[in-house]
């Protein structure tokens, strides 16, 4: 890890929503800073400057004949999000303008995994002419009061209709690297993490570059709800508020399994981890957890996205 990444670490804001005046700055000029929906990340000593620009929860409601057998498990979500389309075209429209090195769509895209839905997101990012990276979320492939695991679900519904959107990735985990910062997709959407997945970090904080965790759950950071990130110490059946209105699985009496935990704790010890990106919440939102950041990405479905400099 060179010394730039190192100093900005070790200088990131404490804590808040910070303004373009109010970046936080060391002797060697690294510097942080949260403007509104624009993200800068400057001194790490790159050759040639990254712009990404992260899309998340744009859910897509859109259906057709091939959604009929799963009507009554769609009702409930459909009724949301009817501006769906054009907020993703308007969030989207940003790529015809700026020069942007890859698109992240970091979940819940869609508001379950109608096939109609998937075809209209690759009908939009498609045209742009830029590299895209999908991760699902927890809406992506569920169909509410389907039977079987969240696992199971999930599985099934990416290879059905989310597969297109992985352009023959991984879907549980994988890397992208851009100019020498490595994107690291990871599946979150069930709020647990495989050993395969925990496997697959290890490896990338081995590589040594910088890295950028993008995810549709977010991590748990101290102070925020249960409902809020992966291995939150509360995270269990008795504080499950939602299981019966989303006709889901109701979380584990015995909460998150050791591999989470691991996964979590591990994440943000990496040295070379710059900050972690996800969704899921749909609003924007700034954490400081063990000197390294997490932002949240407004709904696109609401018109939100976030614009991504490093350099």
């Amino acid at each position: 890890m060179g010394s730039g990444v190192a100093a900005m670490m070790a200088m990131l804001p404490k804590a808040g929503l910070f303004a373009a005046d109010e970046t936080s700055q060391s002797s060697d000029k690294t510097a942080f800073a949260l403007d509104g929906n624009k993200l800068r990340l400057q001194g790490l000593g790159l050759k040639k400057a990254v712009r990404l620009l992260v899309l998340a929860d744009s859910h897509l409601t859109i259906d057709d004949e091939r959604g009929e057998p799963y009507k009554d498990y769609s009702k409930r979500m459909a009724q949301y999000f009817q501006q769906s389309i054009p907020n993703l075209e308007k969030a989207a429209s940003v790529v015809k303008d700026k020069n942007f090195d890859l698109i992240l769509m970091l979940g819940d895209m869609v508001s379950f995994p109608t096939a109609k839905g998937v075809e209209t997101i690759l009908e939009k990012i498609k045209p742009l002419n830029t590299p895209f990276a999908y991760i699902a979320g927890n809406h992506d492939w569920h169909y509410e009061g389907e039977s079987g695991t969240e696992m199971e679900l999930r599985r099934k519904w990416t290879e059905k209709t989310l597969k297109p959107l992985y352009q023959g990735r991984n879907p549980l985990c994988y890397n992208i690297i851009v100019n020498g910062i490595n994107i690291v997709m990871m599946d979150t959407s069930v709020y647990e993490i495989l050993p395969e997945q925990l496997d697959f970090w290890r490896e990338q904080v081995k590589a040594g570059l910088p890295i950028l965790l993008g995810c549709h759950i977010p991590l748990w950071v101290p102070g925020r709800s249960v409902g809020w990130g992966v291995a939150h110490p509360d995270w269990n059946a008795s504080h499950d508020q939602h299981w019966e209105i989303e006709r889901r699985p109701r979380w584990p009496e015995a909460s998150h399994t050791e591999v989470t935990k691991a996964f979590h704790k591990e994440v943000f010890a990496a040295p070379n981890l710059l900050g972690v990106i996800a969704g899921h919440v749909h609003r924007q939102c700034y954490d400081r957890y063990c000197g390294k950041f997490q932002t949240t990405v407004r709904a696109t479905g609401f018109g939100g996205s976030l614009d991504i400099s490093l350099n």
